[in-house]
């Protein structure tokens, strides 16, 4: 099998590229400042992280990168939005006797969005000065391509969910300055674009509990001001992300990048597709389909799923069923890798984090060709970063 980085000096920070760079992985969804900024995991430290949610222990942290084979990886800023802190009682306990719980409860949510950004390149720094010139942030595309030529990890900056921008489109401006290439516009709940799937509905002790309560819910369709968020992401080049959004919402989004002058590809950044097909959070086949035309591609989140009374697949077996889902709905070139790692709390034995990359890529070498499997793990996800971000 040929691998990039198979082999690494953490003690000096050199990393040697062995193999075939192609194959390397591009993550379009991954929240590692999610669990260092709330509980304080260091990414510079090697974990071994449970198949159950653990949050003192991350699964995206920079060993586990490396070993691998990322070579570069979307870092998605997600604020908790103020509705949970409502629909969610427990969140109010932590609220009053965390400091840094009250903080993210209160603090407006641009000013918190800048904290985060900040956070995930302070977190790139420490890294870099704990163990060595081994990864580096990227604000354009060129520097992307000059730090993964380089042999070294580069971290994009990301944001889940248009409430990070606190009402305000013109903030959009001062983001893509900052080298944000991506935004999720709808997420867990219903913000000023529109409204979103219920991702909550199956949590059904949750509700006996008084918590993930549908009130907070809202399955709309894009507003207009999320249609002028859309326009204006287009314009300057941040790429547009419906995934969290009602079919009526994707379908809207779509329309609008059909539309406009700028032609640029849609994406679904971590997708949930069965084995049989999609789920009720994942992409149609038509849709499927719409995104491949566009130039877009989807990324497969790395964790099982049950459809109906389906047995739970193992991880590398869901990911196997997902690629074949995609190819035989949108082509070969539809095909990426959105993790969601440290943003969700499921995981497979067999993929726990990205070290059990290396067993993807293995197997989905023996179904598919070394060409085919260079787009799914990362060429096709770079082709729309190369598209779509900046210009």
């Amino acid at each position: 099998m040929n691998d990039t980085r198979e082999a690494y000096d953490t003690t000096a920070g050199t990393v040697h590229n062995a193999g075939d760079a192609r194959l390397g992985i591009v993550d379009l969804h991954s929240h590692p400042t999610l669990m260092s900024y709330m509980f304080g995991a260091k990414f510079w430290k090697k974990h071994d992280p449970p198949v159950w949610w653990c949050p003192w222990s991350m699964r995206v942290d920079v060993d586990a990168l490396l070993a691998g084979g990322v070579k570069a990886f979307l870092c998605s800023t997600y604020v908790i939005e103020r509705e949970m802190f409502s629909d969610v009682w427990p969140l109010r306990i932590v609220e009053a006797v965390y400091p840094r719980g009250k903080h993210i409860a209160t603090a407006p949510m641009d000013e918190l969005t800048r904290e985060y950004l900040d956070f995930a390149e302070n977190m790139v720094e420490t890294t870099r000065r704990q163990r060595g010139d081994i990864i580096e942030s990227a604000r354009t595309f060129a520097e992307m391509q000059r730090i993964t030529a380089q042999g070294k990890i580069a971290v994009l900056h990301a944001i889940e969910g248009a409430h990070h921008l606190n009402g305000n489109i013109a903030m959009v401006d001062e983001l893509a300055a900052r080298g944000v290439c991506h935004i999720i516009v709808p997420h867990l709940y219903p913000n000023q674009a529109g409204g979103c799937v219920n991702v909550f509905s199956k949590y059904r002790f949750g509700a006996a509990c008084g918590c993930f309560l549908a009130k907070y819910q809202d399955a709309s369709g894009l507003t207009a001001w999320g249609h002028e968020l859309i326009e204006k992401l287009l314009d300057v080049g941040i790429l547009v992300d419906p995934t969290h959004g009602t079919r009526e919402f994707r379908n809207q989004v779509l329309e609008i990048v059909r539309a406009h002058p700028k032609k640029r590809p849609l994406t679904m950044s971590h997708a949930c597709i069965s084995g049989e097909g999609s789920t009720e959070f994942g992409p149609e086949p038509e849709e499927i389909r719409a995104i491949a035309d566009t130039g877009g591609a989807i990324g497969i989140m790395m964790f099982t799923h049950r459809e109906g009374n389906q047995p739970r697949m193992r991880g590398i077996e869901y990911v196997l069923n997902a690629i074949a889902h995609l190819v035989r709905h949108g082509g070969e070139d539809v095909v990426a890798i959105g993790s969601d790692f440290d943003g969700t709390t499921d995981a497979a034995k067999d993929l726990r984090s990205p070290r059990d990359y290396r067993g993807v890529r293995e197997a989905v070498l023996r179904q598919y060709t070394e060409d085919q499997t260079a787009k799914f793990m990362g060429g096709n996800a770079e082709r729309v970063l190369k598209s779509g971000w900046g210009n």
